[in-house]
């Protein structure tokens, strides 16, 4: 049956995660085969431990940290990159991602294995496993334990954020009704009937989720990685989910908590969180950016959390090995001709492709739609430009853009007129984040914003025939696998 390679797939990960049930697998399974029994036959093997102890639990959940993010298919489906047919020829082998940049009804068929969706529900039955279970181990402090749920909490909530922003409506635009994703609150093995749990509950539940995790967190990691859930960073998560649900008054409060936990306190590890000058880039034949966060992410100064997918700098691909993205030419009319850093260490000065030969993106990370410093930023400055603070606003977005400018260009921006100033925002986060995927969240966010649509791309020419992105392709359709299994469930328009 299809299922049979989730299961190998799954079987792999497990391993590698030593003290994970395999029966991890066998929810997977279930989610995608409701009204099938198969998924009981899976016993747990042999070779993996029963979680006994609070180091078998942080086992569980650390190995989660460093991969399996967002969608990488997000970064070729914003308006800020760009496929020449040459370079879309070159994806023949992806066609989920060359269905991603047509913007087309269909991205994954019946025959295509979504990864994402089956790592993140995987991801799901091992932080439920955590809360369920870590409290019931012996011979702990609690205190001790309460962290290592809270931190499976919080890690929850980013999973639940990264699933309802591809295959749900986008907040602003749905109903509360609307249909969101399945939230799986406890991994019930008997449970072989699942709904998708409408829009208003997915964030309600996230929120809920991040608000538990806040209480017990220590402020600052307290492990050597930059990984690890703490109050600074889930306070910047919750300041993120509120800020693509368009609450911005209640994200301004979160972010305004962030930097003042931020100001009083230390990392035991002494972490700096800040803005990493690209005056101090370094590059190399082997890091042509020099910037800290491609082969260094723990020690990158700008990564608050989960902020890191790197890809072949030296081939800007997706993938290492793999193939090139293009900037848009609406992404380039928003540089100017020179002194911004960032043109110069992310785009290559000699393309591979003829017929855009200085545009090939050539360094930079996919589907890091994490928390980053820039991010912070940005999100600060954007939300008091809408509180008609200008001059919090101004203070933000230009000590980000000091640290992207040559000293010899750098200007700052100055108005009086909050929405100049929120246009300026949203132009700084399209240069910020090329190719990450924040952009296909911002167009989620803004496609009905006076400001933001009108920097909305919405349409993209290929091999001579224009495509349209409407709507209802805001919303990745549920793979058509997964329907399968579920007939009940009602598919995005």
């Amino acid at each position: 049956m299809r299922y049979n390679t989730i299961i190998n797939k799954w079987s792999i990960l497990t391993e590698q995660c030593h003290k994970t049930f395999i029966c991890l697998v066998s929810v997977v399974v279930m989610f995608f085969s409701a009204g099938c029994d198969d998924f009981l036959d899976v016993a747990p093997s042999s070779s993996v431990s029963i979680p006994t102890f609070i180091e078998d639990y942080e086992n569980m959940l650390y190995p989660f940290y460093l991969k399996y993010n967002a969608n990488p298919i997000l970064a070729v489906m914003g308006d800020d990159v760009y496929w020449s047919k040459s370079f879309y020829n070159s994806w023949s082998g992806n066609e989920q991602f060359r269905r991603a940049y047509l913007w087309s009804d269909e991205i994954y068929d019946q025959t295509m294995s979504n990864t994402h969706w089956n790592q993140q529900y995987g991801m799901i039955y091992t932080f439920n496993k955590i809360v369920d279970e870590v409290r019931n181990v012996p011979n702990e402090a609690m205190g001790n334990l309460l962290v290592i749920e809270a931190e499976a909490r919080a890690y929850r909530a980013l999973t639940y954020f990264n699933l309802v922003s591809v295959y749900a409506k986008p907040y602003a635009l749905a109903n509360e009704n609307d249909p969101g994703i399945p939230v799986i609150q406890k991994n019930d093995v008997t449970e072989t009937k699942r709904e998708r749990t409408p829009v208003r509950e997915v964030y309600n539940f996230i929120i809920s989720d991040l608000d538990s995790a806040i209480k017990y967190l220590p402020p600052h990691p307290t492990k050597a990685s930059r990984y690890q859930a703490a109050g600074l960073n889930v306070i910047g998560l919750k300041a993120k989910v509120l800020y693509h649900m368009n609450e911005y008054g209640r994200a301004l409060t979160k972010l305004e908590n962030f930097f003042e936990l931020l100001a009083t306190t230390t990392s035991r590890f002494n972490y700096s969180y800040a803005l990493f000058n690209y005056e101090n880039a370094t590059p190399s034949p082997y890091d042509p950016s020099g910037l800290p966060s491609v082969y260094n992410p723990v020690a990158d100064v700008e990564d608050v959390m989960i902020n890191e997918y790197m890809f072949d700098p030296t081939k800007g691909s997706l993938y290492p090995g793999g193939i090139a993205v293009l900037a848009s030419n609406h992404l380039m009319s928003l540089f100017p001709a020179d002194g911004d850093r960032r043109k110069e260490l992310m785009l290559s000065k000699i393309g591979t492709d003829a017929d855009e030969p200085d545009r090939v993106i050539k360094e930079g990370h996919y589907s890091n739609t994490g928390i980053s410093m820039p991010d912070i930023y940005l999100m600060i400055a954007e939300c008091y430009a809408r509180s008609n603070r200008t001059t919090e606003a101004l203070k933000y977005l230009n000590e980000l853009r000091e640290n992207r400018l040559t000293p010899a260009t750098y200007t700052e921006l100055s108005s009086s007129d909050s929405q100049v100033i929120l246009r300026w925002v949203l132009e700084e986060r399209i240069k910020e984040f090329v190719a990450t995927g924040h952009r296909w969240l911002d167009m989620r966010r803004l496609w009905n914003d006076p400001v933001g649509s009108a920097l909305i791309e919405k349409t993209r020419t290929f091999d001579g025939k224009t495509y349209t992105l409407t709507e209802n392709r805001l919303t990745v359709r549920i793979p058509e696998y997964v329907m399968e299994f579920n007939p009940g469930w009602e598919q995005n328009p």
